[in-house]
């Protein structure tokens, strides 16, 4: 709905902008890493019952594979997101976005033993490594010297 509203009224754009980036702002940044957080962490491993193993017409399902798409769906809506917000020019509130989301990716870094993260080990490297990429795919700056001192294990990625 905000995508028409803007496409129909091209002068509401800057304004929407200046008030999602005060929405954006650095605490906000801490509830969508909560967010992204809450997201990977809550999916248990009884998730994978109906996902793994053999099924009809695709074959075996190894349980990391399986664990891999559950925590993709469950990460997606905040991808979609950022792309939402750098399409519509919005780049201060899809670079706290970003942020937010590689915080929360940061946070899920070591899995944790009965959900999902068990599986893959490097899940959250690996999808962070992909939103840095997209960010920059998208023309979206990161705030780099901050999460360095936020996600320092992660260096090499943000360089």
């Amino acid at each position: 709905m905000l995508d028409e509203l803007l496409a129909a009224r091209p002068d509401l754009r800057q304004p929407a902008e200046a008030y999602v980036a005060q929405v954006m702002a650095g605490a906000d940044r801490s509830a969508v890493a909560g967010d992204v957080e809450d997201a990977l962490l809550g999916l248990g491993i009884e998730e994978l019952d109906t996902r793994a193993g053999y099924r009809p017409g695709r074959g075996y399902v190894h349980p990391a594979e399986a664990a891999d798409e559950i925590l993709d769906e469950a990460l997606q809506p905040f991808r979609d997101d950022l792309h939402r917000r750098a399409r519509l020019g919005m780049r201060s509130a899809a670079t706290g976005l970003a942020a937010g989301i590689l915080l929360g990716l940061y946070h899920c870094r070591h899995g944790n033993s009965e959900t999902l993260l068990e599986y893959c080990p490097d899940y959250a490297a690996e999808r962070a490594s992909g939103v840095v990429s997209d960010c920059a795919r998208l023309g979206i700056e990161l705030p780099t010297d901050e999460l360095l001192d936020l996600m320092p294990e992660w260096s090499a990625m943000l360089h």
